[in-house]
């Protein structure tokens, strides 16, 4: 699955003219800095696991056995400096009952590389930085820091309020949820994919998109989509989480820790879809933001 179909925009549906360009201003890119790739590799024993960078989850594992790949991690970099990476380490499903059942249970990485170099021209900038553990525990939790060099600025969060004040922000949450399946389901797939207007801009400059090829691949997912998927599952069992330092939030599905928004075959085969919401300053609308 693509980027962009992996990762995962407002209220009354399409975003005019004037508001793209307010938005596009908090997207910057200085093209004669180094574009510089960044890359996550996992290898798991005896664990499962969520890794958080910046306080948003990019990737987990939630199953018997081990775990092995990789992940590139652009878009949760949103500036040059230092970046916050948290790994949250649980017992391997249906084996609760061992704890974390390795001393070493997650083995991890942190590479870049420049545009236009290949796979083997990645370099290390944090390598298997979580300590030895105590065999047998039910939780652990490690948190530290790495830096990184990127050429663009991605000020869209700091243009976000918090959310974990808002008295009925689960509701308003559930309601933006529903507008999206009613969206998809009436096959109205163009206000659906403009939906993702702010993610998939911070999507493409991160990942340095060329010619429009964000919104291209973007199309090839939406065809996708309505191919194979002609409902999204109703939003329930669910369990709302507040991420990027309360900015964010969404919905996680209690039943197997996916996420909430799904869409769904009516059979075994279900497509989740990651999103975050978020409110922008001087507004009191949910949308997706990330």
């Amino acid at each position: 699955m693509s980027l962009l179909g992996f990762l995962g925009i407002n209220i009354c549906g399409c975003v005019n003219a004037q508001k793209k360009n307010e938005i596009v201003n908090s997207f910057t890119i200085d093209e004669k800095q180094p574009k510089n790739y960044y890359l996550l590799t996992m290898s798991s024993n005896g664990c499962n696991f969520r890794i958080l960078i910046n306080d948003i989850p990019i990737w987990g594992f939630w199953d018997e056995g081990a775990y092995s790949g990789s992940y590139p991690i652009n878009h949760f970099i949103m500036k040059s400096g230092t970046q916050k990476l948290k790994v949250e380490l649980y017992p391997a499903y249906t084996h609760e009952d061992l704890g974390i059942n390795s001393e070493e249970p997650l083995y991890i990485e942190i590479k870049k590389r420049l545009d236009g170099q290949t796979l083997d021209d990645y370099v290390a900038v944090l390598t298997n930085p979580i300590p030895k553990i105590k065999k047998g525990i039910p939780y652990y939790e490690y948190e530290c820091t790495f830096d990184a060099e990127v050429p663009y600025n991605i000020s869209i969060l700091d243009e976000c309020i918090r959310l974990d004040s808002i008295s009925n922000i689960e509701e308003m949450a559930v309601q933006k949820y529903n507008e999206l399946k009613s969206m998809y389901e009436r096959k109205d797939f163009s206000s659906f994919k403009e939906e993702f207007f702010i993610r998939n801009e911070s999507i493409g400059l991160s990942n340095y998109y060329k010619d429009g090829g964000c919104d291209r691949e973007m199309e090839d997912q939406i065809n996708t989509m309505k191919k194979l998927y002609e409902h999204v599952a109703p939003i329930q069992d669910y369990e709302i989480k507040f991420y990027g330092d309360k900015k964010l939030i969404l919905l996680y599905s209690k039943i197997d820790c996916t996420y909430a928004f799904r869409l769904d075959d009516g059979g075994d085969d279900i497509w989740p879809l990651p999103f975050f919401l978020g409110m922008r300053k001087g507004s009191d609308k949910l949308e997706i933001v990330f």
